[in-house]
């Protein structure tokens, strides 16, 4: 059994592992290669992005802490770059590209292709839940963030010298997390995310998008209400197909029936949930998270 490495989260202890925190291998390739003088430069480190949580967290940290004053939050990134400025964002990816001795392990693997399904998902039904009312780029960045602090709690793990072999990306139960750290991936998560001066909406979501009673609680406003379901239902759809790869020999019944009794949970509304849309086009939304992935 390791000994706690951690009982109280403090601000060094966040910024001595978030500041090891591996990008995934093809992205940090990739931002080695680009060159400010290309046209194209902000769109090219847009779309790496799409891809990569901690290079995503970092520029919606550096986009909201410029020296401009107060700032309306912004979830795009390419309007984020633009408000970081050339040389800032220059300065971001030469300290993104410092070589750093990480190791990247199975675990970091499923986490990279849980966050990019659950930010293609999530944008999906933004963009297919006509009741719902929530910004397309809200619900990308969210569902790729949303498990920032497992990444955090990797970290944690390795630097205490637990062996790669015995980690995973998801666990049902986290008390083992948390007697031998003091704080589960949702406290870690939540202090990064405090850490880093996210929008308040990103901060609350990395707070409660385990938290599925929300709708009963008449303070919480609406729209995050919706955010959080929608951010929670991706999640879950990412672990069944995960948790299923046969899944796309299923029938269209079965898929349908398998997608309402994972991701919609009980406590909720009665809510129009375009389960039948989704299923026709699963398989071209998973094939694109994983052509995501293998460009990386």
């Amino acid at each position: 059994m390791h000994q706690p490495v951690q009982t109280v989260l403090s601000s060094e202890f966040i910024h001595a592992h978030v500041d090891t925190l591996p990008l995934i291998p093809g992205v940090l390739d990739q931002l080695k290669r680009l060159s400010h003088e290309s046209v194209d430069f902000y769109p090219r480190i847009a779309k790496l992005t799409q891809l990569d949580p901690l290079l995503a967290a970092k520029i919606i940290s550096t986009a909201h802490t410029v020296p401009c004053g107060p700032l309306k939050p912004v979830y795009n990134i390419e309007k984020a770059l633009q408000r970081i400025g050339v040389f800032n964002t220059l300065d971001l990816m030469s300290a993104l590209t410092e070589p750093r001795a990480t190791l990247i392990t199975s675990a970091h693997h499923s986490g990279w292709l849980h966050s990019i399904e659950t930010a293609v998902f999530s944008r999906f039904l933004a963009a297919n839940i006509e009741a719902f009312k929530v910004n397309r780029d809200l619900a990308y960045i969210a569902g790729l963030l949303h498990d920032i602090g497992r990444f955090i709690l990797l970290q944690v793990s390795l630097s205490a010298g637990q062996s790669a072999a015995t980690l995973c990306w998801r666990a049902a139960d986290e008390s083992l997390a948390i007697e031998q750290y003091g704080f589960s991936h949702i406290d870690i998560g939540y202090q990064a995310a405090q850490y880093w001066h996210f929008p308040r909406t990103l901060t609350n979501m990395l707070r409660f998008h385990q938290h599925n009673d929300l709708w009963a609680f008449n303070t919480i406003s609406e729209p995050f209400k919706q955010l959080l379901t929608m951010l929670q239902f991706a999640s879950s759809l990412s672990d069944l197909l995960m948790d299923n790869p046969e899944w796309p020999a299923w029938s269209t019944t079965q898929l349908q029936g398998a997608i309402a009794a994972a991701c919609i949970h009980p406590s909720w509304p009665i809510i129009d949930f375009p389960i039948a849309r989704l299923s026709q086009q699963l398989p071209a939304l998973s094939e694109q998270c994983q052509r995501l992935l293998m460009k990386r």
